[in-house]
């Protein structure tokens, strides 16, 4: 529940959820994860929270990766009655928080995956709120596909 008994269907880390309902999808702890809101202006939307950018060949968890899961997100919304020419996407996180390597950080490698899906999949990108080193938790609308962005660090945000 929400605020004044206020409807939200909760998604975990490594988990999505998508909806015909109107609910509003939320996430939070988002550091170098992404959260995904991708709808089709009709109402029917999902939301998919990835911890990593690509699925090993036999990566069981779709929705813990970028790539698979925004591929089945895609697909469970088209099953939900979706057009797939439609969907427009907004994405928040991809945060720098911890350097355990010296490669490119996990963050911006969820990113930059996150755009070239996307891009693969015909979804248009309508917004982003992504990187720097703070937390997020994000609320997405599906009737209206805006995001509410919480940050860690800054007052809260709309895309």
């Amino acid at each position: 529940m929400g605020r004044a008994g206020e409807q939200r269907i909760r998604v975990g880390v490594a988990d999505m959820a998508v909806t015909d309902t109107g609910t509003p999808l939320v996430t939070s702890g988002l550091g170098s994860c992404v959260a995904i809101g991708v709808h089709d202006g009709d109402g029917v939307a999902g939301l998919l929270h990835a911890m990593l950018p690509a699925a090993p060949e036999d990566g069981l968890s779709k929705a813990k990766y970028v790539d698979s899961g925004i591929q089945t997100m895609k697909a469970e919304l088209t099953a939900l009655g979706a057009d797939p020419n439609k969907l427009t996407a907004k994405i928040a996180g991809g945060s720098s928080m911890l350097n355990l390597d010296s490669g490119e950080p996990v963050g911006d490698k969820n990113v930059a995956e996150t755009n070239q899906v996307l891009d693969r999949q015909g979804i248009e990108l309508a917004g982003d709120d992504t990187g720097g080193n703070s937390g997020r938790s994000v609320t997405f609308q599906p009737r209206t596909g805006t995001m509410h962005i919480q940050r860690v660090d800054a007052a809260p945000t709309e895309l």
